[in-house]
């Protein structure tokens, strides 16, 4: 009795191990369907140049200021040989704030339409709107070159994971947490740039390269 007791419970056992790794199964199939473009190791040197080459790109996506003001905004920046532009609008689309910046000129448009001049996109754009950020050195942090950067450090696939630098009496921090696989080079992805005080989130949904 005790034979033919533990055959039939070897058997509901073996089928319930089968019922279980059917679903298991049909999971990691799918998973291997959808997957996303794998982060491919590349040298420093190599991705560094890549960047480099880059003198005309747009990205756009969302920007999260928190410091005296606090609020979200649609972002939408583009970079070529002679100028920046950033453009930043609420979500029905008003804008918040635009900024061209070339060499010897930085306008800025304010959210009631009106237009002002200078010669530092920094300084502009901190006086007339209390905002906080390092336009300067954005065109090329934003694609993850650490231009002018005090420091910095890669992560193991060989983009930079982090940088600092003192502008003035802040310390401006950048961390890379994300990067987009899907362009060559890769770009990143998800960042926050952050000073005493001042925190801003970046998330970058798509990148246009030229």
């Amino acid at each position: 009795m005790t034979l033919s007791f533990r055959r039939s419970l070897r058997a509901p056992l073996a089928a319930k191990r089968r019922f279980y790794l059917f679903p298991v199964l049909l999971t990691l199939l799918s998973g291997c369907a959808t997957q996303q473009p794998t982060e491919r190791p590349t040298q420093w040197n190599a991705h560094e140049q890549a960047l480099r080459q880059l003198d005309h790109y747009q990205a756009k996506g969302k920007l999260g200021y928190k410091g005296q003001q606090r609020f979200g905004a649609n972002l939408l920046w583009e970079t070529t040989a002679s100028h920046d532009h950033l453009l930043l609008t609420n979500f029905l689309g008003s804008t918040l704030l635009k900024l061209d910046a070339r060499p010897s000129q930085v306008t800025l448009i304010n959210n009631e339409g009106k237009t002002f001049q200078g010669v530092n996109a920094d300084q502009l754009v901190q006086q007339l709107t209390g905002i906080d950020l390092p336009v300067t050195q954005m065109r090329d942090w934003l694609i993850g070159l650490p231009t002018a950067a005090d420091t910095f450090q890669l992560n193991n696939n060989g983009r930079v994971s982090y940088l600092a630098k003192q502008i003035n009496d802040k310390l401006w921090q950048l961390d890379y947490n994300e990067y987009d696989y899907s362009t060559t080079p890769a770009l990143p992805k998800r960042m926050v740039l952050s000073t005493t005080g001042v925190s801003i989130t970046l998330v970058i949904h798509s990148w246009s390269i030229n």
